[in-house]
């Protein structure tokens, strides 16, 4: 009888693990399939914020631009709230302007086919584009910068194509970035060390700079924990053969031609009224001068043609003419043409040189710091809907209606940075100012879908 009362208890337990391990099993299978969707609690904020803000049914919201009424979209308040469905699965990779397909049947000659092309109306496309299968939330900032999880680019031929150049490797279930490449054997961080010994870039002297030739802008990325943020990158277009005389045997060119295409840049950069400042091994180095007084070349007008327009602002979606822009006038060799900017982060609320000289109609100095007050209440009250706003969660924030890019100044944070978009069709252009102010911003009508 014992040994029968033992059998029963052994089959008894033997039958609770069982159903303890089932269980486990079914509660991490769960819990793994939640993570791999990418819905967390980083992620539900999108929903808190829907319901607070009652995104579903707000008759009232103000649509208005901030452009002084010229571009305003008036009673779209009114209009009847829209629903998008999702595309296909394969638009994943889909983006409008820069569709590949589309882009290729466009003119070679001066590279137009890789400039951007937006669709007409009828090829628009009126739904959601669907995210990767397996998309995760991406790493918040600083990670994101040397990991992305392959679930969301699953695509392994830059891995192969860049193999020897120890810029991107794919490692287990992500995508990891040394920081490294052909320009940069020792890393990123040593080749920033060079600029710093050259150029102030850590006193918020230096907010611009262009970067001719940078390839998959690691620079950037390292850079912008400097307050550097605005690092163009041109690649190849506008290389110069800089240390020329070390590489031209890797290069495959003869001395001759790499000096004289050198003398060539060097020309077209003192027309330009750029001044050398150094050239160190790989790395050369141009300023802007503060006005044309002090440009030597320009004094001889004939070897160069000036725009016609004495407004900066007004060359933006034109044809491109092969002229020069005029700098503002000056009353001595002393004076910032166009006015003199404040080192940053200072300068990202003073007032801008075109807003104190009344260059930009229906904006005076009052009504500049009425808007950075503004903006600074709906910021504050942003933050406390959304608690992940300045954690590192978000990255990448586009202000598709940015006006004097008072949203990107009040949010203004190592941690993230702001795409400011002014509309093309505004009668006021305002990319002026927001330059003035150490931000970036493009021209672009995103909000013509409302």
């Amino acid at each position: 009888m014992a040994i029968k009362s033992n059998s029963g208890e052994g089959r008894t337990r033997s039958s609770l693990s069982i159903i303890i391990v089932v269980g486990l099993c079914c509660f991490f299978y769960i819990l793994g399939a939640w993570q791999k969707s990418g819905f967390g609690k980083g992620d539900s904020i999108a929903l808190q914020v829907t319901k607070q803000t009652g995104c579903t049914n707000s008759p009232n919201l103000n649509f208005e631009t901030h452009h002084g009424g010229s571009g305003s979209l008036k009673d779209i308040g009114n209009s009847e709230a829209k629903t998008f469905k999702p595309c296909g699965d394969t638009y994943t990779d889909y983006t409008p302007c820069q569709d590949q397909g589309r882009a290729m049947t466009f003119p070679r000659e001066n590279m137009i086919y890789r400039e951007r092309h937006c669709p007409p109306d009828e090829e628009k496309l009126y739904c959601l584009i669907p995210a990767p299968k397996g998309y995760v939330a991406p790493f918040p900032w600083p990670k994101s910068r040397d990991y992305v999880p392959y679930a969301n680019v699953p695509y392994k031929s830059l891995t192969v194509e860049k193999a020897v150049q120890n810029w991107v490797q794919y490692e287990g279930n992500v995508f990891r970035f040394p920081g490294g490449g052909t320009q940069f054997p020792q890393g990123a961080d040593k080749y920033i060390d060079q600029l710093a010994s050259v150029i102030p870039i850590d006193n918020g002297t230096v907010r611009t700079a262009l970067d001719t030739g940078c390839g998959v802008c690691i620079i950037y990325l390292y850079i912008s924990a400097l307050g550097l943020s605005l690092f163009f990158c041109p690649d190849k277009k506008f290389c110069p053969p800089i240390n020329w005389k070390n590489n031209y045997q890797a290069w495959q060119r003869t001395k001759e031609d790499l000096e004289e295409e050198q003398r060539k840049i060097e020309e077209i950069a003192e027309l330009l009224c750029w001044e050398k400042v150094s050239e160190k091994a790989e790395i050369a180095i141009w300023r802007k001068r503060i006005n044309a007084e002090l440009c030597p070349r320009r004094q001889d007008e004939t070897r160069i043609n000036i725009c016609e327009s004495a407004n900066p602002d007004d060359v933006w979606y034109k044809k491109m003419e092969p002229c020069i822009n005029q700098y503002p006038e000056v009353n001595n060799p002393e004076e910032f043409a166009g006015g003199e900017l404040k080192p940053f982060p200072e300068r990202l609320n003073a007032i801008p040189p075109r807003i104190a000289s009344s260059s930009v109609p229906g904006f005076s100095v009052n009504s500049y710091q009425e808007d950075i007050k503004q903006w600074r209440k709906h910021v504050k009250a942003y933050k406390k809907i959304n608690k992940l706003l300045d954690t590192g969660r978000y990255r990448n924030i586009m202000d598709m209606n940015a006006g004097l890019g008072s949203f990107a100044a009040a949010i203004e944070s190592p941690k993230l940075w702001v795409m400011n978009v002014v509309p093309t069709i505004a009668e006021i252009s305002t990319l002026g100012v927001i330059y003035e102010r150490g931000l970036i911003g493009i021209y672009h009508d995103w909000y013509v879908f409302a």
